[in-house]
Order: C-alpha cells, then structure tokens, then sequence
C-alpha cells in the first residue's frame, strides 16, 4: 500500500537523481524503479534479485527469471495498457537496450539510461503495472 505522502517523497526523490548518471546495479532503470516502489511503498523487491554490474549481467537475470513481463505481474499482477498508467505505476519501455522499467508522471515517465535520467511519453511504453 502506498504511504499518504507517496507522491510528494517520490517526486523529491527523483528530483533529487536529475544529475546522477547510470551505473548498472546502483542507479538504472531496474535499480531506479525499485528505489520509486521502495520510496512510494517503504517495500523493497530489489533485494530478491541478484547483484550485477553489467548491462548483460542484468539482462541475464531478466531472462533467467522468465523475463520482464513475467517478473512484474509476479511482483504487481497482471499489466495493463500504458494508456491507463496511473502516476506512480511502473512502465515498460525499450530505449534501445532491452525491457527498460519506468515511473510514471502522468503524460510523462522517468527511467535512467545512457544518458542518465531522462523522460519518455507514457505512451511509448508497452505496458503498465500499478503500484498500490
């Protein structure tokens, strides 16, 4: 369940990460992604995953868990289309590097590449979850 100040602490949080470049396992798109449900919820699913430090490090962990459809409707239920994202959901996108987790913001989302944090239309992501 979301704490009563979800949306306030979250948009401090990412505010706060504007700057921060990537850094497979510390700040991408996963990390980044988990840090937002840990910060909206206080429940952190990072720590049933393992540790990488690559882009294919990573990747090999998706795929080894099913992919990353599979592991967030384990996680957040069935998705559902972007177009009914919610502030706060969780977005799956493709920036070019495989499945990219995103936050949505309402018409925009935010997730981390190459280029650090940066922000894509909702509606480029095929998917969504809500994060209740």
């Amino acid at each position: 369940m979301k704490r009563n100040d979800w949306w306030g602490m979250l948009c401090s949080f990412w505010l706060a990460q504007r700057d921060r470049p990537r850094e497979f396992g510390v700040w991408d798109c996963w990390q980044a992604a988990g840090e937002s449900v840990l910060v909206m919820t206080g429940i952190d699913h990072r720590q049933a995953f393992s540790r990488y430090s690559s882009l294919d490090e990573g990747l090999k962990i998706l795929a080894d868990r099913g992919g990353a459809v599979r592991i967030l409707n384990e996680l957040f239920g069935a998705s559902k289309h972007a177009a009914y994202a919610r502030r706060g959901d969780i977005l799956l996108c493709d920036l070019g590097e495989g499945p990219a987790a995103c936050i949505c913001f309402g018409l925009r989302a935010k997730t981390v590449s190459e280029k650090g944090t940066v922000d894509i239309r909702t509606l480029d992501a095929s998917a969504a979850w809500t994060v209740a």
